[in-house]
């Protein structure tokens, strides 16, 4: 017998129709004859992980269509407009990924008017599951994608993490696919954060070197008095610790690429050598005497004012015309703002992946981010957009709290000369409750750690940080900083953070 809107069995035990709706696979989104969102099932929250159930129920489908947030279609309104059952398929608006076909159904009283609207969502993982067990023929979601005349932005082949459809970025492509052909020297400019060393990346891997050894070395991260025996390598007693020999940076790159980062902060003294390089093919370790021949390519690149650097006499002129051969200039993100909502989705997917959750932002919030100059350009973007999957607890972000994270050189007052990062670090230590001891440490701690991934070696690290070496050994053990030996006991400890 039936009591209200439960069905009882014969003992007057109520079935609890919530549990059960909640363990349905199919997405299902219930609404009252006005529209009003009544219940949305777990499937449907897994489906749909952008929603937040508590800011959707109670609220007519109208209001929640012309908020723009959740969805911009509800085939609720169909059904209530036809008065019967409808049909469509349906591609989010936020994440274009998330394709369905949405079947309505009204739920009549016993005067045929309407009394609620199911929806029943069919998502792509629920054809496949069908394909799998009874081997049901389907067809890629895509294609309705495409009928609908939404197609996605198709990946940059073939670029590897080029992202970009604007003028200069397609006019970039098309010169990388000519010199990637070529062993011509490159010289890459561009302000930090644009991207330079991806741009080293895609022509290395596009040439017929790919495959072969590709060396990154950043000009700045090494101590000038041990410069020649990284770029060159050194013979077994050159100097005081060289218990052995050793292959140079550019020895290691024989056969393939070498890509100089920071360029112009190579020192003087080492620009002439790396000149002798470029001409004669060869170099000679320290403390030896017998040339070693080269076939690598040159790749380098800079954020400095190399012109001005002539002019003040800090680099070379001679060694600027070898290495600019041909001269890709990267454009600042402000200069290809059209860029700008493509790279946002490409990051959002990939900390949607790396994180296991979804954030969105609504469009004004995407008007914000477009109209901000990003200083720190492309690795800017990136920073702030993962800053908001580890530290936000909403799945949609608005401008409100976008802007304090674009803005934060505008509330630092007395602290103007303080670091950003740091300044937010301590900021938040102090909000714990530490002591000063214990933010002193995790500050030393980090720059040990920094220093572990920039230097490699502990003499590296001593030479750069300006104390001995037996002091960075003693640091990294007692902060319980992992460490490795190379094959030799005698070698420099590296360590690994």
């Amino acid at each position: 017998m039936s009591s209200g809107n439960f069905i009882q069995s014969a003992n007057e035990t109520a079935i609890d129709f919530k549990k059960i709706v909640d363990t349905l696979e199919c997405p299902i989104y219930i609404t009252d004859s006005s529209g009003v969102t009544e219940y949305i099932n777990q499937a449907y929250l897994r489906e749909n992980p952008i929603i937040d159930a508590d800011a959707i129920l109670g609220r007519t489908i109208d209001d929640i269509i012309k908020e723009g947030k959740y969805f911009k279609h509800a085939i609720t309104t169909e059904v209530l407009k036809q008065k019967k059952e409808a049909m469509a398929f349906f591609v989010h608006h936020l994440l274009p990924e998330k394709m369905a076909f949405v079947s309505g159904m009204p739920v009549l009283d016993e005067e045929n008017k309407i009394e609620h609207v199911v929806s029943i969502l069919y998502a792509e993982s629920f054809f496949q599951k069908l394909h799998a067990k009874f081997n049901y023929p389907i067809y890629s979601f895509d294609s309705y994608h495409d009928l609908l005349g939404k197609k996605r932005l198709p990946a940059p082949p073939p670029f590897d993490n080029l992202i970009g459809i604007s003028k200069s970025m397609e006019e970039l492509k098309r010169i990388m696919l000519r010199v990637a052909r070529t062993d011509a020297t490159i010289l890459i400019r561009g302000e930090s954060g644009t991207g330079k060393e991806v741009i080293a990346e895609n022509i290395q891997r596009l040439s017929s070197r790919a495959g072969r050894p590709f060396i990154k070395l950043n000009c700045s991260a090494i101590p000038t008095a041990l410069i020649e025996g990284e770029l060159f390598g050194y013979e077994k007693g050159a100097f005081t610790g060289a218990t052995s020999s050793r292959a140079g940076f550019f020895e290691q790159a024989n056969g393939g690429t070498i890509f100089l980062d920071e360029i112009g902060d190579l020192p003087f003294e080492a620009q002439a050598k790396l000149l002798r390089v470029l001409q004669q093919k060869e170099i000679v370790r320290l403390g030896g005497t017998k040339p070693i021949g080269l076939n690598i390519r040159i790749i380098a690149a800079t954020n400095s004012d190399l012109d001005k650097k002539i002019a003040e006499k800090q680099f070379r002129a001679d060694l600027f015309y070898r290495l600019s051969l041909i001269p890709i200039h990267l454009p600042p993100l402000r200069e290809r703002t059209s860029d700008i909502p493509i790279l946002i989705e490409y990051f959002l997917h990939k900390f949607d992946a790396v994180y296991n959750r979804i954030i969105r932002f609504t469009p004004q919030t995407l008007k914000t981010l477009v109209d901000y100059p990003w200083p720190g350009n492309i690795r800017e973007l990136e920073n702030i957009i993962e800053y908001l999957y580890i530290c936000s607890e909403e799945n949609f972000i608005t401008e409100e709290m976008i802007s304090p994270l674009l803005n934060k050189n505008n509330h630092l007052s007395c602290t103007d000369s303080i670091d950003d990062e740091l300044f937010d670090f301590c900021a938040k230590q102090m909000q714990d409750n530490k002591s000063l001891a214990d933010i002193m440490s995790s500050v030393e701690r980090t720059v040990l750690m920094l220093a572990v991934e920039k230097y490699k070696t502990t003499y590296l690290i001593a030479a750069a940080l300006g104390v001995s070496q037996p002091t960075i050994v003693r640091k990294l053990q007692s902060l319980g900083i992992g460490r490795r030996r190379s094959s030799h006991d005698t070698e420099p400890v590296c360590y690994q953070g």
